[in-house]
């Protein structure tokens, strides 16, 4: 069994790697797309959630979301992975 989050934006709730994709770090955070609503989050304590088995998370600002979302596709483009 892997690591579930609830989604702080929509309230989905999945395991990292189904509902939700890891897209890196950001400020020491680790980053997720939440499948169910495309938005992104930043997972706190994320060693703390690895013993626990679950993530909690908190909202990234859209206009860094959007930002980041660029960048992403500028290096993975869609169909590239």
């Amino acid at each position: 069994m892997g690591m579930s989050a609830v989604c702080a934006q929509c309230g989905s709730i999945s395991e990292i790697g189904a509902g939700f994709e890891m897209r890196g770090k950001h400020d020491g955070y680790v980053v997720l797309k939440c499948n169910s609503c495309n938005g992104g989050l930043l997972v706190k304590n994320a060693g703390r959630a690895m013993l626990t088995k679950k993530a909690k998370t908190k909202i990234i600002n859209a206009e860094l979301w959007k930002r980041m979302c660029v960048e992403w596709e500028r290096n993975f483009p869609t169909g590239s992975y």
